[in-house]
């Protein structure tokens, strides 16, 4: 229990912009790390989640939404001009959303999809409109003042913050009271379809990245991890442990291995 340690549901939803100000913030900040220099993967759902969690008081449902999440944006990265659905957005969305409205865990992960795509229309607006600030840089670096062109670059670093801040501020703000009701109202064949597709989604996941990754060589790796966990009964973290050891084996034997094609090579 973070900030809202001593509150109920009905106290968060008396503070309502409060609440929508804190995620909105939490949201820009953590967006910061895809375009803003910083890079240390904290925009990844598994982060995001728990960060969200935490604010608003309960960190294990953050924590589940969050590696839910990862595991289906595992294999989705950005290539070039392709964008995929921003993912930091629809976390901290979802995982804001879930807690303050009682939603099913499951059921939040299936939200997630939809606000992607949503926040994914603002991302590509906020890239054209952070164009303009490219152009005026270029124009200055051909005068020869840097200094001006170094300082357009806050401009930019402004709407990157906006593009977490303003879809998780506005859900928050102006969505929990319809989530919250819609959930309570919610028939429940509508509620266990949402539940049944949200536990599908992350073995979606990792098919994708699977077939991203497929070569024969590394399929004894995926048979072995898969009959650890099958057969065994062994946990997520006792199952990543044994991949981890033996991905370290494939590499070292695959350094072994050029070193005597590297001197043949200098001979």
């Amino acid at each position: 229990m973070f900030l809202y340690g001593n509150f109920d549901r009905k106290d968060i939803s008396m503070n309502n912009i409060l609440t929508a100000l804190l995620v909105g913030i939490t949201a820009g900040i953590l967006e910061w790390d895809i375009y803003g220099g910083f890079q240390f993967q904290t925009s990844r759902p598994i982060i995001v989640g728990p960060v969200i969690g935490l604010i608003l008081g309960d960190f294990a449902t953050g924590l589940y939404i969050g590696a839910s999440l990862e595991m289906i944006y595992l294999g989705v990265i950005a290539v070039g001009a392709a964008v995929p659905p921003d993912a930091t957005s629809a976390t901290a969305i979802t995982t804001a959303l879930c807690i303050i409205s009682g939603m099913n865990k499951d059921a939040a992960v299936t939200l997630a999809i939809p606000v992607a795509v949503i926040a994914q229309m603002l991302q590509m607006l906020i890239w054209t409109l952070n164009s303009g600030f490219l152009h005026r840089a270029d124009h200055y670096l051909e005068q020869g003042e840097v200094e001006k062109a170094t300082r357009v670059q806050y401009g930019g670093m402004i709407l990157f913050f906006l593009q977490g801040f303003l879809p998780a501020f506005f859900a928050i703000w102006l969505g929990a009271d319809l989530v919250g009701d819609f959930v309570n109202n919610m028939p429940e064949w509508i509620n266990n379809w949402l539940t049944m597709a949200g536990g599908m989604l992350p073995a979606l996941g990792f098919a994708m990245l699977f077939r991203l990754m497929a070569k024969p060589r590394l399929i004894p790796f995926f048979i072995i991890g898969f009959t650890l966990a099958a057969a065994f009964g062994g946990t997520l973290v006792s199952t990543a442990a044994i991949g981890l050891a033996l991905a370290l084996l494939y590499v070292y034997q695959m350094d072994a291995a050029q070193v005597p094609r590297r001197n043949r090579a200098r001979r």
